[in-house]
């Protein structure tokens, strides 16, 4: 995840297309909806694609045709949208080495949405490029929430302190935070940067922080709270816990496995030992909003407080 404004989707480009021209590896460029590919790729008439980075290669001709990318007239890549994936099945993508899903993070505020099950959906989609070759996947996004589909699936967190780079999965997953000061600072002293100096926003398009995420009710359960319950929620079970000194309730990943109360919110989390419901027709629930309404619950990490405030807050009453 980049500064906003840094250029990621600009290396990502440059690097695939200099590997095209040096080992003939082709590239595939992909957005969630064919209206987001549409109007980053261009067409015939105007290769947005290529616009800015063919002052890279002034040696080479680019262009667009449909959903190929081309360089020097011989395919370099592909145009693909994750909507339209399942039709991918049968084709042929021998020569692709890497594959850029660009603004794979969504803002909450966006006529766009996440698909259901959509990190199922993208690796469908990632078997019918790679077929066992091994494929990189660039996920490229500004610091919008650390909750999304593709955090949650994989247990993604950010890396710590001063470090830029975090692993997971024994190296083949690298997540970088990038930091780049000197363009921060440059970008402070511009006229935008001046008039947004000390907003939220600023935050977010200056310093790299997440423009919707903030560390209220983030906080450890306390250590002699008692177990409740557990709540199912995307296929993740997450357990409610009592401090019996203050009544502060707790929302975290740890749980009691051998506890019978089990509460699901959708059928594809449902299953023989839970219990189907809403929270305006439970009591255990109802509970669980009136205190996040008097400001008594707290959750383990950003991503428990993102999911769970969202489901909370539609049955609020002000």
């Amino acid at each position: 995840m980049n500064d906003r404004g840094v250029g990621k989707t600009y290396s990502a480009k440059n690097f695939c297309i200099r590997r095209f021209l040096k080992k003939g590896e082709q590239f595939v460029y992909l957005r969630r909806y064919k209206t987001e590919l549409s109007e980053s790729v261009g067409d015939e008439k105007d290769a947005k694609f290529f616009k800015k980075i063919k002052k890279e290669f002034p040696d080479h001709k680019f262009r667009v045709s449909g959903d190929k990318l081309y360089c020097d007239d011989k395919i370099c890549g592909y145009a693909l949208s994750l909507s339209t994936a399942l039709i991918l099945k049968s084709a042929e993508f021998d020569k692709v080495k890497t594959i850029i899903f660009d603004e794979f993070i969504i803002d909450s505020g966006s006529s766009y949405h996440y698909f259901k099950n959509e990190v199922e959906h993208f690796l469908e989609f990632y078997e019918s490029i790679a077929r066992l070759r091994d494929v990189r996947v660039l996920f490229l996004a500004n610091a919008i929430s650390i909750t999304n589909p593709y955090f949650t699936y994989f247990n993604l967190s950010l890396p710590y302190g001063n470090k830029n780079i975090k692993t997971f999965k024994n190296g083949l997953i690298v997540l970088e935070y990038i930091k780049n000061l000197k363009y921060r600072e440059v970008k402070k002293k511009s006229k935008f940067g001046q008039i947004i100096e000390g907003t939220k926003y600023s935050e977010y398009a200056i310093d790299n922080k997440f423009l919707r995420d903030n560390k209220c009710f983030i906080k450890k359960k306390a250590s002699k709270s008692k177990f409740f319950f557990i709540l199912v929620y995307d296929s993740k079970y997450y357990g409610i816990w009592k401090d019996m000194q203050n009544s502060d309730i707790y929302i975290t990943s740890e749980y009691d496995p051998n506890c019978p109360i089990i509460f699901s919110f959708s059928p594809e989390d449902h299953s023989e030992v839970s219990i189907l419901t809403r929270f305006n027709n439970n009591g255990y629930l109802s509970n669980i909003v009136e205190n996040y309404r008097l400001g008594n619950l707290f959750f383990e990490n950003q991503q428990i407080k993102n999911i769970f405030s969202e489901l909370i807050l539609k049955h609020i009453v002000y």
